[in-house]
């Protein structure tokens, strides 16, 4: 079998897609070995070689990505909350663009895990038609899948989970560690409204250890880096900065830098996915509907990213270790299972 990986934010710096990438490989290892794996992405093709070497990466050009859909069985697109444009119209275009090579080379598009941030965008031009090429759409969550059937009756549309449980599940973070708060802050571009109330709250907590994890390595504004470096100097001085990622190395050495806490306070969707795996007592930033998902997925608190003192103080005293996710990684490896049965086109 011969799958050409759609999405195209690998190598971009975010760990959460790793962590999901690595899930889906995970499953393929046990379900379709010797699957033949392509991926077009405009980032630095080395250390993804090196860390994925099942999959061929090939440069972002128009024609490398013709020819390796031609020569593919199934398009997949895995993970992410592809259909978004609230920054830029940059995903749904490279989508568009690779839909067209799929109907001119009569290849079937497939989505596997992926999420909707809301139901607006999915009204954005040209996304009724994307959604509605698709062959099977497989989504991390409920609410998802409930917004992609109603965008795209005729499509069928199973929730699922997030394929990065499978690797959780094969691959534990570092359990939570008594006494460690580990606060992941991201605001995508924006700032953080609620920032002084939060970082108050968090303060008055009995913690001997603060550390402020950088799921994302990029200094993008709104992203953890970022955040870290805008904070008073007081104020930083009683987080230690941890950014995990190392270019190029293996996934498990990266993961065991991963400082999970004793408390998680959250705005990244797989951070709550590794709190939840290594124990740690959840509150999750809610700046959009997949966190709030996630908060719902988890049974824990989803704490608005303007909330006042008081608020967060409540969402702290909330917060919960959830149960090990074992059912939502059943979930995804029944999705990865049924994608790879109505992946494999007769005659190859």
């Amino acid at each position: 079998m011969r799958l050409h990986l759609g999405h195209h934010f690998y190598g971009a710096g975010n760990l959460g897609d790793d962590f999901m990438l690595a899930g889906f490989l995970a499953a393929l290892r046990r379900l379709a070995p010797g699957t033949h794996l392509t991926c077009a992405v405009p980032f630095d093709r080395a250390p993804l070689t090196a860390r994925f070497p099942e999959i061929e990466w090939l440069p972002y050009s128009a024609e490398a990505r013709r020819a390796a859909i031609a020569d593919c069985d199934a398009w997949v697109g895995l993970g992410g909350s592809p259909f978004q444009s609230a920054q830029s119209r940059w995903f749904i275009d490279h989508l568009i663009e690779d839909a067209a090579c799929c109907a001119a080379a009569g290849k079937p598009m497939d989505y596997l895990g992926v999420g909707v941030q809301t139901a607006a965008e999915l009204r954005a031009p040209g996304l009724a038609a994307l959604v509605g090429q698709a062959r099977r759409i497989w989504t991390r969550d409920a609410a998802a899948a409930e917004r992609l059937a109603a965008a795209a009756p005729t499509v069928p549309v199973r929730a699922a989970a997030d394929l990065a449980h499978l690797w959780f599940r094969e691959t534990p973070p570092p359990a939570a560690v008594p006494g460690r708060v580990t606060l992941v802050a991201n605001f995508d571009f924006g700032p953080w409204p609620g920032r002084d109330a939060c970082l108050a709250a968090i303060a008055a907590l009995p913690a001997g250890e603060r550390c402020w994890l950088a799921q994302e390595s990029r200094p993008l504004p709104g992203a953890e880096i970022a955040l870290h470096g805008a904070l008073p100097e007081a104020e930083r001085r009683r987080w230690q900065l941890a950014s995990p990622e190392q270019a190029g190395a293996p996934l498990a050495q990266v993961q065991s830098r991963w400082p999970s806490g004793e408390r998680l306070v959250t705005a990244r969707f797989h951070a709550a996915l590794a709190g939840a795996w290594a124990g740690s007592r959840i509150t999750v930033l809610a700046t959009n509907e997949k966190l709030r998902a996630v908060a719902r997925d988890l049974g824990v608190p989803a704490l608005a990213p303007d909330a006042d003192r008081a608020a967060v103080d409540r969402a702290l005293a909330d917060a919960v270790v959830p149960a090990k996710p074992l059912a939502a990684a059943d979930a995804a490896w029944a999705a990865c299972a049924e994608f790879v049965r109505s992946a494999v086109a007769p005659g190859r």
